[in-house]
């Protein structure tokens, strides 16, 4: 039981894991029984910040090391929702950059400003136990030029003074919801782990980006990054309009080049040209309020995009860079910031120099466990709070037949729509692919997947001992819930034969409508082997409840979908009956079945008709309310 401030903490925290930049396509690749395998630590696919591209055929050369730093300042975040966890340098709202400079010679804008960025690592720890790791950057000038850049240096003491603070404030209060997970056996530490690339350091640009990966013990961690982008004489924040003039072109600029300078997502977008397509089609919205959203910061001789997990379409496909010259696209920017065109490029390098870490800083989490046992939990749990399952929730398996929660009808009542059939067409095998192209009807897709509103991606290894459901909200830019559906993995009633080892569960399909999280789960071999396959669960996203399980061998289907209260999916298999199945989606009783000349597989609504495509037929339905 946790205090609703604790509650907002962890949807801020949620808010650095994740963003609704664009609704991605989902083309997922790799490995099918994983949302991915992205790496921050990459540094956005292989371009380091700070890189300038070559001087030959445009591709990213990366330099540097991978320093790091904190999300926790001001600038910008390629997440396109508010990072609440951000607390501005106050840049105001940009401000015009062009301010007298009167003690400056084109010279002394030309020259480097000498720099120095640290680490600073925090540890959250519990007796000899670590509950959380993080670390926070302070950024010093050179004795030298420190007299020259009096409004610089404020910001850059805010920046290191207001990363320790949110670090500090990220671990302790997340101190008791980090107990309750170790204690449930989970055991997994929280990591809020930055990375600091200087990019440009002379008189006109201080420029460097942050690499933030947020860690909260679900499938797998989140990288975004914020820019910071410094007229380093007043203090103020540059404005992207006094770098780029012309934006019509740069979506498909930045997908292009992002293209050219990597070559594993040249091969993935032609695989998955409906991901390339999102992300041409999301960058306008990105180009909002300074182009936050892009993360961008201002090279020597032009700027840097860095794009956040999932914005590419998947999470395999990871965080990814991409750096764009002004002398390639001298009708998109201004000459304001191009001031190297006959000079030779600064090596950062040698300007911003990284320094050894420092000693690490310990905070003993149990006075911040006390204090939140001791407060009241009323309040959360008059609003329906309860504990903070919705960010790590177990969900819990109340048995392995049908089953309903207390206080819930078990009527099954009758469906919220009629299926009118509207005609048949049968084969020997229907190949949903040729299907789809022939119709230009898209194919429900697997998971990742984006529903438009919430986008889903699991992690299906029972044998390995897990079985997990991240749901992000994309509306709202925040984390929904990770989902452990680990008491689903091993049910009884095993089988013998042939088939009676690979009867391993996974999560095959889910929604989200009305604050409930519907989840399909179950083997795809026979029913013999082992009966409890194919069942739906719904769980109350508010108190983090398990609401009903349906009967097994009800939805087998890759998809379902939701009409009104009802759910329609369907169930069949080899010598088995073949059945649309349309459950009360209140309670999950079956309301009516239909049957059908083979296994359903896919689920289709094109407005008022619903396409079911089986082994060997396609149905169309007129949906009747």
């Amino acid at each position: 039981m946790r205090k609703r401030a604790l509650l907002e903490l962890r949807k801020m925290l949620a808010i650095t894991m994740a963003a609704a930049l664009v609704v991605t396509a989902g083309c997922g690749k790799g490995d099918a029984n994983s949302s991915g395998a992205g790496d921050a630590g990459q540094n956005a696919g292989g371009l380091k910040a700070g890189t300038q591209a070559d001087n030959g055929d445009g591709s990213a050369e990366g330099s540097g090391d991978n320093n790091g730093a904190t999300d926790e300042n001001s600038g910008n975040n390629s997440n396109s929702g508010n990072n609440e966890d951000t607390n501005d340098v106050d840049p105001g709202d940009v401000p015009a950059t062009e301010e007298p400079k009167s003690s400056f010679t084109e010279a002394d804008l030309d020259n480097p400003i000498d720099c120095m960025y640290k680490s600073h690592p925090i540890a959250l720890m519990k007796d000899t136990t670590e509950y959380g790791t993080g670390n926070y950057y302070t950024i010093e000038l050179e004795r030298s030029v420190e007299d020259k850049y009096p409004e610089l240096i404020k910001i850059l003491e805010k920046f290191g003074e207001d990363g320790k603070k949110d670090i500090e404030e990220n671990l302790t209060k997340s101190a008791p919801e980090i107990d309750g997970i170790f204690e449930s056996g989970w055991g997994l530490p929280y990591e809020f782990v930055h990375n600091l690339y200087p990019i440009r350091a002379d008189g006109r640009v201080f420029s460097f980006v942050v690499e933030n990966y947020t860690f909260l013990a679900g499938a797998h961690g989140y990288a975004d990054y914020t820019n910071y982008n410094y007229d380093p004489v007043t203090g103020k924040e540059i404005a992207f309009s006094d770098v780029v003039k012309n934006t019509d072109d740069l979506p498909e600029i930045i997908a292009t080049e992002i293209e050219k300078q990597n070559d594993d997502l040249q091969e993935y977008f032609k695989d998955c040209p409906g991901d390339r397509e999102n992300l041409v089609n999301g960058i306008p919205d990105r180009l909002k309020d300074n182009a936050r959203a892009l993360a961008w910061t201002l090279g020597f001789d032009g700027i840097q995009i860095n794009f956040e997990d999932y914005a590419m379409g998947t999470y395999a496909a990871g965080a990814r860079a991409v750096y764009i010259k002004f002398a390639d696209y001298p009708d998109v920017f201004t000459d304001t910031y191009d001031n190297y065109k006959d000079g030779e490029i600064p090596d950062i390098t040698r300007i911003a120099m990284e320094l050894k870490e420092a000693e690490i800083e310990t905070i003993d989490a149990e006075p911040y466990i006390e204090n939140a046992d001791n407060d009241s939990s009323a309040e959360g749990e008059e609003e329906g709070y309860g504990e903070d399952w919705w960010y790590h929730a177990v969900v819990k398996n109340p048995g392995w037949s049908a089953w309903t929660a207390d206080g819930i009808s078990t009527n099954a009542g009758e469906p919220s729509i009629e299926l009118s059939e509207v005609k048949t067409n049968s084969t020997d095998w229907l190949n949903e692919n040729e299907w789809s192209k022939d119709t230009g009807i898209p194919l429900p897709e697997s998971f990742p997947y984006s529903d438009g509103t919430y986008k889903y991606s699991v992690v299906n290894n029972a044998e390995g001992g897990e079985m997990s459901l991240t749901v992000f909200d994309e509306s709202t830019s925040t984390l929904n819930g990770n989902y452990y559906f680990d008491e689903f993995i091993s049910p009884p009633n095993q089988g013998e034969g042939m088939f009676a080892d690979f009867t391993e569960p996974s999560i095959q399909y889910a929604l989200v409508k009305d604050n409930i999280l519907y989840v399909s789960l179950g083997h795809r071999t026979y029913a013999s082997a082992n009966p409890h396959k194919s069942y739906i669960v719904a769980i109350d996203t508010v108190s983090g409840e398990t609401l009903w399980r349906s009967d097994d061998q009800v939805c087998g289907s890759y998809n379902f979908v939701i009409l009104g209260d009802s759910i329609v999916c369907g169930y069949g298999f080899t010598d088995e009956p073949d059945y649309i199945y349309i459950l009360n989606r209140n309670n999950g009783k079956v309301q009516k079945k239909i049957k059908v000349k083979s296994a359903p597989y896919y689920f289709i609504v094109q407005e008022e008709y619903l396409y079911v495509l089986t082994y060997n037929t396609e149905y169309l339905y007129k949906i009747v309310d």
